[in-house]
């Protein structure tokens, strides 16, 4: 078909795929499917050799539609919340070592910036830490735990921690964990073991103290 110029060309691609834009779309859906495996071989191919000129583009792009993309983020994440928080616990399980890792590594390599924000921002870094304990008061009560275990060589390599931290997670309300044989007892010292806590109210744990009993 003859065209006088561009734009008509162009028209005419334009009402063509209107016309065809779902026999277009099945047609494009299958060919991704079949090709998924040599797509993904391009796509890496393209970033490598065009890494620069990609995150050049990009960040251009969000200079030039920062509110816009604001925005968009903004909805997104209200529309989507449950979603979104799912995704996040999801990805955290999967990579809990990684993530360990990483912000320990942020720590080591952010030891003097974080000192400085710390005496900068003593009031806001106080009120962070008590909301913290206070969201996550039994997490910070295993640790503490772990601590003074550790620091009486109470914990063998058999004892699993990550069913420790789920006892302590889910202590209830009102309630105290305790070590059944006590970790530095008087005539007997048990062990930092799952199968050596307890939940006591705190009456029962204050008279218990470090003794055993029967």
């Amino acid at each position: 078909m003859p065209f006088k110029n561009i734009e008509d060309r162009k028209a005419w691609q334009r009402r063509n795929y209107l016309k065809n834009a779902d026999k277009i779309k099945t047609i494009n859906a299958k060919y991704r499917l079949d090709n998924k495996d040599k797509l993904k071989q391009i796509k890496k191919i393209y970033y490598s050799n065009n890494r620069k000129k990609i995150l050049e583009a990009k960040k251009l792009y969000y200079l030039n539609n920062k509110e816009k993309l604001l925005q968009i983020s903004k909805l997104y994440s209200l529309n989507n919340k449950e979603k979104i928080k799912e995704r996040n616990k999801q990805y955290y399980i999967n990579n809990i070592e990684k993530l360990k890792r990483y912000s320990l590594q942020y720590r080591l390599d952010n030891q003097d910036h974080l000192k400085k924000y710390r005496l900068k921002n003593k009031e806001k870094a106080k009120k962070e830490y008590r909301l913290y304990s206070l969201i996550n008061r039994n997490l910070l009560n295993a640790k503490e735990a772990k601590r003074r275990a550790s620091k009486l060589k109470a914990t063998p390599k058999f004892a699993n921690l990550n069913k420790i931290k789920e006892i302590y997670k889910n202590c209830p309300k009102g309630y105290h964990v305790d070590h059944i044989v006590p970790l530095n007892g008087k005539n007997v010292c048990g062990l930092h073991v799952e199968w050596n806590l307890q939940y006591l109210t705190p009456s029962d744990n204050c008279s218990k103290s470090n003794k055993l009993i029967y």
